[in-house]
């Protein structure tokens, strides 16, 4: 299976006629794909026979896959998949071939369900044309509702549909990024709708001629917007607070939970934008640990006493040197996981340290409208 296919598995592809199937069978060879045919069909080679009618097969395969693959007319697929959608959050991606093989078109989760992207990849597998309707792809612009996708960004809270409205008529919409990769601004064509540089205080202060109709948020932190702005606002939360762990053995998920929480509130810090947990060697095996990491899917990193012991902390204790080789546990571990210390005190309970560190970023408000970069 191609890696450019991975994040559409599982996915399952659809032909009635025999035409169809020969036009997906290379595609599904190149993917892991089951091919799903009727009865009729049932003497093809490396097929899937489906039983009883087609609409009742689409419904059994919907809850289940991440993408779909038709080579039938898009007004067929159409009425097939109408009473399934729910939301596009949600639902999977829908792809039409058209029985000639020269045409892919991206019929449903365009942007959050990656069908414009799975488009791309298989008009290029079959030398076709991809035909993408989306606004965003028609301006090429970015979609605001997958921009940190490509990141590992965690989608946050927001009006998506209104804040992609006004992308999508090429209103001015304010830009607001303290953490996270810039890489996605160097991108965007001349005359795009982003401007960057000014807060949230600033955007009822300026000239007419740049008033933001929307706000677009990237930071670690949770923001609360004025209740009196009716700009539509979203958030995405890049990944990069590291939090250090330092506990007595045996200590319980549930209390490093808490306590990851607990200093992620008191200064604003949001738990989505978390990329890992960094603790000593000897806390490798350490259960609570390991089980919060594996709920979370927090990549866990440790680092031998010597390495710990080298960095310089604003809170060493000559009892923990004395146990562990080493004057500080929690702090010294979130700095070598993230480079860069964001939160100055800890969480301290019952033998448990947790501290929050965060990746050093180069300046990233610009002025009127000049990009920032990496």
């Amino acid at each position: 299976m191609a890696s450019v296919f991975e994040n559409f598995q599982p996915l399952a592809a659809i032909a009635t006629t025999p035409t169809g199937a020969q036009i997906l069978q290379p595609l599904c060879q190149t993917t892991g794909a089951t091919l799903w045919v009727p009865n009729s069909l049932s003497t093809l080679e490396q097929v899937a026979v489906y039983k009883g009618s087609l609409k009742d097969h689409i419904a059994s395969l919907w809850p289940n896959h991440r993408a779909l693959v038709f080579c039938l007319a898009a007004g067929a697929a159409v009425r097939l998949i109408a009473p399934l959608l729910t939301d596009k959050s949600s639902d999977p991606a829908v792809v039409v071939v058209d029985q000639g093989g020269g045409f892919v078109i991206s019929l449903c989760s365009g942007h959050q369900g990656g069908a414009d992207q799975l488009t791309r990849l298989i008009a290029s597998q079959l030398d076709s044309t991809p035909i993408l309707t989306g606004a965003a792809a028609d301006l090429g612009l970015p979609g605001v509702d997958v921009l940190g996708i490509p990141f590992g960004w965690y989608r946050g809270k927001g009006d998506w549909t209104r804040v992609s409205a006004v992308v999508a008529r090429g209103e001015i919409v304010q830009v607001i990024q303290e953490a996270g990769s810039t890489l996605w601004q160097a991108h965007l064509r001349d005359g795009h709708p982003f401007y960057f540089g000014f807060s949230e205080d600033s955007a009822t202060s300026e000239s007419e001629s740049i008033s933001p109709k929307a706000r677009i948020w990237i930071s670690a932190t949770h923001q609360q917007f004025s209740p009196e702005s009716d700009l539509p606002n979203v958030q995405w939360y890049p990944r990069v607070l590291w939090v250090g762990i330092g506990c007595e053995r045996g200590t319980s998920k549930q209390l490093i939970e808490m306590a990851i929480r607990q200093t992620c509130e008191g200064y604003g810090l949001s738990e989505n934008a978390i990329a890992g947990i960094a603790t000593i060697d000897l806390k490798a095996d350490e259960v609570g640990i390991l089980q919060l990491c594996q709920e979370r899917h927090w990549p866990l990193h440790t680092f031998p006493a010597e390495v710990l012991r080298s960095v310089t902390v604003p809170n060493p204790s000559d009892v923990v040197a004395a146990e562990v080789g080493t004057p500080s546990v929690a702090e010294a571990a979130a700095l070598c996981g993230a480079r860069g210390l964001k939160v100055s005190k800890l969480f301290a309970k019952r033998g448990l340290l947790a501290k929050v560190s965060k990746f050093k970023v180069s300046k990233l408000f610009a002025k009127r409208g000049q990009k920032a970069t990496l």
